[in-house]
């Protein structure tokens, strides 16, 4: 961070203090399993009132099977840094090549049709497993049309729709056992995918840090991740945020998912409703990952930051914040990065950096401030 302070400073011919923080935000991406199902939807019968008979279309699997799968290196080396993590597994591809899988491969041997379609009655979804640990479940159905008479073998998921070199996953169709098969399906089959994808976050309990501030000294502190996701509005409204084809909604979903939703954007280098902010409080920011504090005051203005981001660097991303001089002029003892998607709720605590009692610092109209450098790294 030292060259970007001398270019800032050069720029903005101003002090500027350094507050860098030493947290390190963590996520891992898993291989997940895959439940493949060839079959049909037939008609079924049933009633409706005295003497009434209702038809429904039900979907009826005639061969299914479970397997696991690699995450290939793309998805770490360059469809993370674009996407984020949740829109990873958004689109479904199969094909008919039948190369063994290696974690070197971007795409299918010979890719014959891709969809990122939710048959009725199902979602996609992102599951709370525990604190910091989610499971994105997609559930794909190619029609007759795509798939009806071929003989498939191998099967893929992407975050984008086209077909192309841009898979996070790469495998051939395995019976119950792991062995290769092909699935050949009748002209009136179809073929659902029903895929999931497994991210651990960390860390999801408070870690002791120690927070340098040039020219100033070191401060102690803790930091954690929190499941803290707000879509409310000012009127006490929600608002549904759509992120990789999954709805956020935190009065649906409680207080979780917060943390999934601020890193999957944050690795992405981009900004989703106002996911991820930066604001400052004097008050100590909520240490529990699942904490119900709304709004935290104690505040100046402004009300919140954008992040600014680096290019990404390996499997890694920083961001970091410049407060101008008239800036953030009080004492603050919390740096939070926040989830939600309302303007309104200026203070939402989802990613928290608490200075220990007694170690505030207080920022004059004198200095700028940059804070940095927040780093979240993932991989295997």
């Amino acid at each position: 961070m030292g060259r970007i302070i001398t270019t800032l400073d050069q720029i903005l011919r101003a002090k500027v203090r350094l507050l860098e923080n030493p947290p390190r935000m963590g996520a891992r991406v898993e291989g997940g399993y895959l439940h493949w199902q060839v079959g049909r939807y037939r008609e079924k019968l049933f009633r409706v009132g005295p003497g009434g008979v209702g038809r429904k279309q039900i979907w009826v699997p005639e061969f299914e099977a479970e397997q696991h799968n690699l995450v290939l290196n793309q998805a770490y080396d360059s469809l993370i840094p674009q996407h984020g993590l949740v829109p990873l597994n958004r689109y479904a591809a199969v094909g008919t090549g039948s190369t063994a899988p290696a974690p070197t491969q971007t795409g299918l041997v010979n890719e014959v049709a891709r969809t990122g379609t939710v048959p009725g009655g199902e979602s996609d979804q992102v599951l709370y497993i525990s604190p910091g640990v989610y499971d994105i479940r997609r559930v794909k159905e190619f029609t007759e049309a795509q798939v009806g008479g071929r003989n498939l073998t191998e099967w893929g998921f992407s975050p984008v729709s086209s077909a192309g070199n841009n898979l996070m996953c790469r495998e051939l169709f395995r019976d119950g056992n792991g062995n290769p098969v092909v699935l050949t399906l009748d002209a009136d089959q179809r073929l659902r995918l029903i895929y999931t994808l497994r991210i651990t976050l960390t860390p999801v309990t408070p870690q002791a840090v120690t927070v340098n501030i040039a020219g100033v000294g070191t401060r102690t502190g803790q930091f954690m991740l929190t499941g803290h996701l707000s879509t409310r509005t000012d009127t006490g409204g929600f608002i549904t945020i759509d992120h990789g084809g999954i709805a956020f909604n935190s009065f649906s979903e409680g207080d979780r998912r917060g943390d999934l939703l601020a890193l999957s954007v944050f690795a992405a280098g981009s900004r989703l409703g106002y996911t991820p902010d930066l604001f400052l409080s004097s008050n100590a920011a909520p240490l529990t990952y699942l904490h119900t504090t709304e709004m935290l005051g104690g505040n100046a203005a402004p009300n919140f930051k954008q992040l600014s981001y680096l290019p990404p660097s390996g499997r890694s991303r920083s961001a970091y914040v410049l407060v101008a001089n008239t800036e953030w002029v009080f004492t603050f003892r919390s740096i939070c990065l926040r989830a939600t998607t309302s303007n309104y709720h200026y203070y939402t605590p989802t990613i928290n950096l608490v200075l220990d009692f007694g170690q505030e610092f207080t920022k004059d109209n004198l200095n700028k401030l940059l804070i940095g450098n927040w780093v979240l790294t993932w991989g295997p």
